[in-house]
């Protein structure tokens, strides 16, 4: 027998007694430390292609690891059938208006440019009342801020009595943040969904309870939003939120947030049910507008859409009346 050939038999003498090896016990690290890790790279997002992932340091592991859940597909025509994205012809001027939305609440975050520092890296979008585009705000910021290199957002479908985002993606029935809220034991990594969109999570509304306004203001809330929060690193966590003067829940989850944004719709919402809701906002909260669904006029078509108010002074998405605008809300506000 040639050397090659012993060496060879060697070899596979030695493979078959590793393969007969028994499992590492309990006790061995071995085995569930390779578990781990062949698990967490499985189910990390592919390379960002804006740039960098985040390091460790800014983003904890745990958000990507084996509990995670399957990545959710996000069906971007199926979401402007539904009103929950703007329309191909309105998509560039849509995401150029709410770029504007989201850099003085970043800034805010950093507390860089002059901003006042927020209190966390949450964000609340709401309104006065139903249907004045707080969910279509809610998705459409989000994207926005994944848009930017090395930023991470978890969306939170919190309006758990009528949610509007969980539906749409298609996790009706999957368990959710009431399912946290509910069970003390219940890790929030296990109701937190990867989607297809690089770096952007979800957490749908779940499973509905009668006492969901008492878990809101309960001692659990705080600690899954802090768990998002230190989860996301660097990133922002946003509340798709009940209407403030619909639901108990809205008000409650106003004292978590670092920012709240309310969404009014424009010759629709009463004058004195914005001044209710906002009654309504804890007062240590930055409270910030969008005046949604405005005639739109020549000069809107060139400045954009939305106005954004409450010292940021922005024009956005469906119509405004240009600059005019600005400092007629503000006079009015006076």
């Amino acid at each position: 027998m040639s050397i090659v050939e012993r060496a060879l038999q060697k070899a596979q003498a030695q493979a078959r007694a590793g393969a007969a090896t028994p499992a590492a016990t309990p006790e061995s690290p071995v085995e569930p430390l390779m578990a781990t890790a062949a698990a967490t790279a499985a189910a990390a997002p592919p390379p960002s292609a804006h740039g960098p992932e985040p390091t460790a340091s800014t983003v904890d592991p745990g958000l990507t690891a084996r509990d995670l859940k399957a990545i959710v597909h996000v069906d971007v025509e199926a979401l402007r059938a539904s009103g929950r994205l703007p329309s191909a012809a309105m998509a560039e001027q849509t995401e150029e208006e709410i770029r504007r939305i989201k850099w003085p609440l970043l800034r805010s975050i950093a507390g860089v440019d002059g901003a006042t520092p927020a209190r966390n890296n949450v964000i609340l979008v709401t309104s006065a009342l139903p249907g004045e585009g707080k969910t279509f705000t809610s998705l459409n910021l989000a994207l926005s801020i994944v848009r930017d290199r090395e930023m991470r957002a978890v969306l939170v479908d919190a309006d758990v009595a009528r949610p509007g985002l969980t539906p749409s993606l298609g996790l009706e029935g999957r368990a959710g943040l009431n399912d946290a809220l509910e069970d003390l034991e219940r890790d929030v990594n296990t109701v937190t969904y990867q989607t297809d969109i690089d770096g952007l999570f979800f957490v749908p509304a779940g499973k509905w309870h009668p006492q969901s306004p008492e878990f809101f203001a309960g001692s659990r809330m705080p600690q899954i939003i802090a768990a998002l929060s230190r989860r996301v690193g660097n990133g922002v966590i946003i509340l798709d939120s009940p209407p403030l003067l619909a639901t108990n829940e809205a008000q409650v989850a106003t004292r978590l947030a670092g920012q709240v944004l309310i969404v009014v719709q424009a010759d629709s919402t009463p004058q004195q049910a914005v001044q209710d809701a906002l009654a309504l906002v804890d007062k240590e909260a930055p409270v910030s507008a969008v005046l949604n669904r405005c005639k739109p006029s020549a000069l809107s078509r060139y400045y954009g859409h939305y106005y954004y108010g409450y010292g940021y002074g922005y024009r956005g998405q469906y119509g405004d009346q240009g600059p005019r605008a600005h400092e007629s809300q503000r006079e009015r506000r006076t």
